[in-house]
């Protein structure tokens, strides 16, 4: 089977602060050109220098980000909860009962994300894997379940790599969420 790698940078995100939904007193709703949302793909003969360029896009929307904020950028980590900012507007209701909190929002396709995409040449099948990206969190005290997602993707990544391509690759030794030792490429972010 012959296979293709290449990457895609998706975005969708708040440009501004918006007005809550639920106040009666507020005629004023959001539109969609209150949303910024692209997406980005990045392909080339060589899947490591697509990868280095998504990576790069990547950062470089978070950096614009980050500017609105009035920030500099510091952790990956961080900016989960900083950039909610563009990614939260405030409209979630929260439902359930004590213990089994859980809240319902307009905007859970709200993220910044990297995406591997391994296309099948012979039967021209796409899979997109999460290998990165920042989302809105509904809590974000609580553990953000696409970065388990992004190591799943991560992990395939690298066995695409190792069984696709004879690239001499920098790769990451770390211990993934089961416990067990893995390998995925080495990313501009601290996984460990």
């Amino acid at each position: 089977m012959k296979t293709r790698i290449h990457y895609k940078v998706e975005a969708k995100y708040w440009r501004r602060e918006v007005p809550n939904i639920h106040d009666e007193s507020l005629d004023i709703l959001p539109t969609k050109f209150d949303i910024a949302e692209t997406v980005t793909k990045f392909e080339n003969e060589s899947p490591i220098l697509v990868r280095k360029a998504a990576f790069n896009h990547y950062s470089s929307i978070i950096d614009v980000l980050y500017n609105g904020l009035g920030k500099q950028r510091s952790t990956d980590a961080q900016a989960r909860i900083d950039l909610q900012f563009y990614f939260d507007s405030g409209n979630a209701i929260e439902l359930g009962g004590k213990g089994k909190k859980f809240k319902s929002s307009p905007d859970y396709d709200k993220c910044i994300e990297v995406y591997l995409i391994v296309q099948n040449l012979f039967d021209n099948i796409e899979e997109n894997y999460l290998i990165h990206g920042v989302r809105y969190l509904d809590y974000p005290d609580r553990l953000d379940a696409g970065i388990e997602e992004s190591l799943e993707g991560l992990i395939e990544e690298f066995l695409y790599y190792k069984e696709n391509t004879n690239l001499n690759i920098e790769k990451l030794k770390f211990k993934a969420v089961d416990g067990n030792k893995t390998l995925i490429l080495k990313t501009p972010f601290d996984w460990e």
